[in-house]
Formats: C-alpha cells, sequence, structure tokens
C-alpha cells in the first residue's frame, strides 16, 4: 500500500490506495483545517504535493495553484506509489489562537436558579451500618448490604455493577460494616454507583456542548456551590464550523466515530483539568447534566445525524433516556447517571430548553416575551404561559469569532471593542487582559463594523471606501480588507484585519437572526414593539454593545430596559438540571410544549432575509432607538 509521508512534521501513514489525503492525515494525527466539512468549498485544507501521484478533480482551487502542484486535501485520493505532501494549514487550536477562560453563571434573576429546597440530584449518598456476617446465616455480603440499604431508603431494587460487587467484601470490613452508599434514585429503583467507608463530598459535572466551544462546570452537590468552570474550542471544529458541514462529514462511519472522540476529549480534557486545579479525583464525579443543540448530541453519543438534514428532518432521539458515563465515554465514574436536556427539533435542541429555565416564559402570564440565542446556530423562542414557538437559523460562526481571518474567542488577547477617528481611520482597540491583540472576538467584529459603518469607512452594502479617505483600508486585492492592528503591534508581530468577506459573513448572520425574529413575530401578528421582554443568551451576548447591534442591524430599536442578557445560559441551565428535580420536569414541559416552526417553509423569510442584508436593513426605521 502506498506510504504517505505529511511534512512539515514528518509523519507517515500506510494507507490502502483511493484513501482520501484528509483521511490519511487524520489516520496519522496530522491537524488539517477542514471548516466545511470537507466539500471542498472553503479551501483551507490546502496542500502541496512534493512526490507522488494522487488524483485531485474536484473542489474550489484556482487553476494557477492547480499547476504549481497545490490540492485540497479533502478531494484528493491517493493513488499508487508513496507520496510526500506538504500539509499548509492548522485549525486554530494548532496555531495557537485557542485560549481558555472562565465561564460564571451570569443570570440576573438568582430565584430561578435552585434554591437549597429544590437541591435533589440525580447522586444520593446515605451512612449505612451492615451487620457483620454470622456463622449460618446464609447471607453473603451483598446480600446484608442490600438489605441495610433498602431499610434505609425504602428502595427495594438496585442494581449494582460489578465495580462495586468487588471492592465491597474489603470496604464492609475495613470499617466494621459502617459504610456510605453513594446511590442514583429514578422511576422507584437505584442504582449503586459507589461505596466508601468516608464521608466524601458528592461531586457533579454541569455541560454545555456548543457548536464552537464546550463549557464544563464542576460543582458541588450538596450545596450547588460551584468549585470551578472552564471553556475550550469544541475540537470538531477541525471537521466543519458548523453543524450541516458536520452532519456531512459524519456520512461515513469512521468520520462519525472520529466527531464523537473530538467532543469527548474536548469535555474530558475539561473535567481532567479542573480535577487536577481543585486537587481532586475526577472519578468521584458521581452526576452529570449535559446541554447541547440536537447535531451536537447526536455526535456526542455516536447517533449517525444525516437524517437531520434530509426532509422530513427526523433526529434519532428528542429525549434521551439516562444513560451512564462509562456507555458514553465521560471520564467520571463509570457508573454516573447521565441527564441530556431534550430537542424539540432538527435545529432546537437541549440548549434551548436548557437555556429558557433561566426566563420567565413559563409563567408570564400577560406579556410576550422572546428568547433569543446568537451563537453559530440562531434560535429564538416567543412565547409564555399560553404558548411558546419556537425557530432555528444557520447564523454560522461569525458571532464567537469563527469564519473570520483574525477572529478568536472572547479571551485573553482578543479586541473586544474598537474606536476609530473620523479623520484618520486610525483605531484604538481595547483588549480583553490589556497587552497586544492576537484577534478579534465577536463583540470587537461588530463594534468594529459598527464604527466603520458610522465613521463613513463602509457602506450599506458592507464595501469598504475605496476613495482613499482612510489610509488603513488596503484596496491592492479584490477582496479589500481594513487593517486593524499594522504589521509589528499586533500579538508575536503579526497584524489585525478584517475583509470585505469576513463583513459578508457578519451581515449574513445577523441578517438570519433577524429576519428569523421578523418572520415569527409575524406568524402571531405581533411586531417587535408588543414584546415585553427580550433575553439574549450565549456566551456572546454578555458582551453585547446594544447600542452597536441597532447600529448593524441585529436588534429592533426597543428601550434599553427590555434587553436582558443571559451569558451562557445552556450551561447555566444544565447546572439547574444537574442539582433539581423540579427543573428536570421543568425544562421537560418546556421542550413539549414549544411549537417548532421550520422556517424552510416560510416563503416570507426569504423576502425578510433579503431585506436584512444591508446595514442596518432596507428599513432603518425599525432600528431607532424608543426611549
Amino acid at each position: 500500500m502506498p506510504i504517505i509521508t505529511f511534512k512539515p512534521g514528518g509523519k507517515s501513514i500506510e494507507v490502502p490506495e483511493g484513501t482520501l489525503l484528509l483521511d490519511a492525515a487524520k489516520k496519522a494525527g496530522v491537524a488539517v483545517e477542514a471548516p466545511c466539512g470537507g466539500n471542498g468549498v472553503c479551501g483551507k485544507c490546502l496542500a502541496r504535493i512534493e512526490s507522488g501521484e494522487v488524483d485531485f478533480s474536484d473542489g474550489l482551487l484556482p487553476r494557477g495553484l492547480a499547476d504549481e502542484g497545490f490540492v485540497l486535501a479533502c478531494k484528493t485520493k491517493v493513488l499508487g506509489g508513496d507520496v510526500a505532501v506538504h500539509v499548509l494549514s492548522a485549525p486554530e487550536k494548532e496555531q495557537g489562537k485557542f485560549s481558555e477562560v472562565s465561564e460564571d453563571i451570569h443570570l440576573t434573576d438568582k430565584a430561578l436558579l435552585p434554591g437549597p429546597g429544590d437541591l435533589s440530584p440525580l447522586a444520593k449518598k446515605t451512612a449505612l451500618s451492615v451487620p457483620a456476617p454470622e456463622m449460618g446465616d446464609g447471607l453473603s455480603d451483598y446480600d446484608r448490604f442490600l438489605r441495610t440499604f433498602s431499610a434505609a431508603t425504602g428502595l427495594r431494587e438496585a442494581e449494582t455493577p460489578l465495580w462495586v460487587l468487588q471492592k465491597l467484601p474489603l470496604v464492609l470490613r475495613e470499617n466494621d460494616g459502617e459504610v456510605y452508599a453513594l446511590y442514583a434514585q429514578y422511576g422507584g429503583r437505584a442504582r449503586i454507583v459507589d461505596v466508601f467507608t468516608e464521608d466524601i463530598a458528592m461531586l457533579g459535572a454541569a455541560v454545555d456542548i456548543g457548536t464552537t466551544t464546550v463549557a464544563v462546570q464542576l460543582v458541588e452537590l450538596r450545596s450547588g456551590a460551584i468549585l470551578a468552570s472552564r471553556t475550550d474550542y469544541n475540537g470538531q471544529i477541525s471537521c466543519g464550523l458548523d453543524v450541516i458541514s458536520r452532519i456531512n462529514y459524519a456520512k461515513k462511519p469512521a468520520r462519525l466515530l472520529e466527531l464523537k472522540d473530538l467532543v469527548l476529549q474536548t469535555i474530558n480534557g475539561l473535567i481532567k483539568e479542573i480535577a487536577r486545579e481543585q486537587d481532586l479525583d475526577a472519578s468521584r464525579i458521581y452526576n452529570a447534566s449535559i446541554a447541547g443543540n440536537t447535531t451536537m448530541v447526536q455526535l456526542l453519543l455516536g447517533i449517525p445525524p444525516e437524517h437531520l438534514r434530509l426532509s422530513p428532518y427526523t433526529p434519532g432521539v428528542y429525549d434521551v433516556p439516562l444513560l451512564r458515563a462509562g456507555e458514553i465515554g465521560l471520564c467520571v465514574n463509570p457508573g454516573t447517571l447521565v441527564y441530556i436536556a431534550p430537542s424539540v427539533g432538527s435545529y432546537m435542541g437541549g440548549d434551548i430548553t436548557s437555556g429558557l429555565l433561566c426566563t420567565k416564559l413559563l409563567s408570564d402570564e400577560e406579556g410576550v416575551s422572546m428568547f433569543l440565542d446568537l451563537g453559530t446556530n440562531g434560535e429564538l423562542v416567543i412565547g409564555n404561559a399560553e404558548f411558546m414557538m419556537g425557530c432555528a437559523c444557520s447564523a454560522g460562526p461569525a458571532f464567537e469569532g469563527g469564519g473570520i481571518e483574525n477572529g478568536m474567542r472572547a479571551s485573553a488577547g482578543a479586541v473586544e471593542r474598537v474606536d476609530i477617528d473620523p479623520g484618520t481611520g486610525i483605531a484604538e482597540v481595547f483588549v480583553i487582559g490589556g497587552g497586544a491583540p492576537a484577534g478579534i472576538c465577536g463583540s470587537g467584529i461588530i463594534s468594529l463594523i459598527a464604527e466603520l459603518f458610522s465613521k463613513g469607512f463602509l457602506d450599506a452594502r458592507g464595501k469598504l471606501n475605496r476613495s482613499g479617505k482612510c489610509g488603513r483600508i488596503d484596496t491592492t486585492e479584490k477582496n479589500a480588507r481594513y487593517i486593524v492592528v499594522p504589521h509589528g503591534e499586533g500579538a508575536d508581530g503579526k497584524q489585525v484585519v478584517i475583509t470585505e468577506a469576513d463583513i459578508d459573513n457578519f451581515i449574513r448572520a445577523k441578517g438570519a437572526i433577524f429576519s428569523a425574529c421578523s418572520t415569527m413575530l409575524k406568524q402571531i401578528g405581533m411586531d417587535f414593539e408588543s414584546l415585553s421582554r427580550v433575553y439574549i443568551a450565549g456566551g456572546f451576548g454578555r458582551y453585547l454593545d446594544i447600542g452597536n447591534a441597532r447600529t448593524l442591524g441585529l436588534l429592533p430599536g426597543l428601550e434599553d430596559d427590555k434587553f436582558l442578557f443571559l451569558g451562557n445560559a445552556s450551561v447555566v441551565g444544565a447546572y439547574s438540571t444537574l442539582l433539581s428535580e423540579k427543573h428536570r420536569e421543568k425544562e421537560k414541559e418546556i421542550a413539549r410544549r414549544i411549537t417548532y416552526i421550520d422556517l424552510s417553509t416560510e416563503p416570507d423569510y426569504m423576502n425578510e432575509y433579503t431585506a436584512a442584508l444591508f446595514l442596518p436593513h432596507t428599513d432603518a426605521s425599525l432600528f431607532l432607538k424608543k426611549t
């Protein structure tokens, strides 16, 4: 079989003839960026063939590059003989753009969180005094343990894993039968999770799986205290920036397994890091609650997602039954029961039902509110105690810095705000954590585009001013760009820019969100002014400037006090369902009550979308601030 050698690292792998270079790279452990999911349309998996025979016959690659030996790894098959290939791209994490930041709960109304009387996690603990064995009683150690456990808890049936049976004889004799049983209770049944002689702290993990980022919180179950929070890029980014790209990528069983492994590596890496920081053993995490959109959940569980994008757009499961952590692959106690937030539709998942726990939509009997999640996938719900309607739209990753040439998450080194001098066109940048800027995050992108537009350097179509008035606008190429930070002034001496292609990506993202809102309101005969509250969720939302959002046509011209920013509401909801049976039941009720609208079947949606592809919109009056 041909041997493929990847440069500059020099890794080699033997593969069958006809293997795609992208697949060979993955098997060799070589990181290759493929944000379009291997469809040959983004041009990011660029590679140069240095020797050997390959077949490249498809994909968007300029003819001149093809003549020089360049190919797209996702569309190139290996022919007979050995091949040497130089990889020219790597995912953001490999390029050093990756960074980690804490993600604290950001919720104005703390009454929506579980109170002391609500604490009822799936994981429980009870102290037992198991009698010593007696000659001729005919009872095993397990019999005596189970009788004592049943008397203490009232639970007659209990599943017990092998590792508990293996340690039980030693644990019972170590402390003369004085032990603590950790168990999960559900549906009148129990599952023994572990047995100890000491009274240990019970820990839980709240997890939000976003298309772009993953957040994990380590929680002490007895008190509800959050011990630590961390976030990381979702490792699946290297296989596609959005859900459609990843659905396409997962068509082959091996790639589906790859996507499952990548997100597990992200989650488990965060759990291990938090446990190490807190000097805790991750195997002492006895409860987990996960929220994520429908595609992310199916990829986590290894369920083929292809039918999510095919009519009639049917997911493999809406309401996932309780699973054990060992089945999923989480690096916590393998017997831990894992609760997964229920989905509503193919593109409205548990991240939304989880986020809605942070609002009063379910209890509001008078006003009508809108819940808006701004992320790679844009989802919204309109309603109150009487009704709830929801829809989803593909916004793309621009709000989180994805798909932007110098984009990055809102973390240390990211430009979060920009002021542009109207005379010189030079930008003053404000960087998270101070220091030299490494890139620009979602809030910085909005601030920058709003400044360019309001100062006259950008027109309503998203085209930069080519008059020469601003020396920071480079028009030497067809895709003009604005130089935010010149060469030598950014991190590692690099410059930070925003291109017209970046601006177009943002306009499409904000257009998708706003047109979805307009379409849904028309469905129920309302307008924006009729809303009593607009909840804005998503990690990006906590940094959003309302004025800039109005300037660009992302948010309507409502009174400032009608907007309530929730931050990462999905992980807050996962925290609540981790701790409280009441919140788990409330979340399931939310999922049952939402009527899901497929925008692709709504004829008005495309008209609304087309009108929103300008700054701010074809109807600028919608964005005049109300007082």
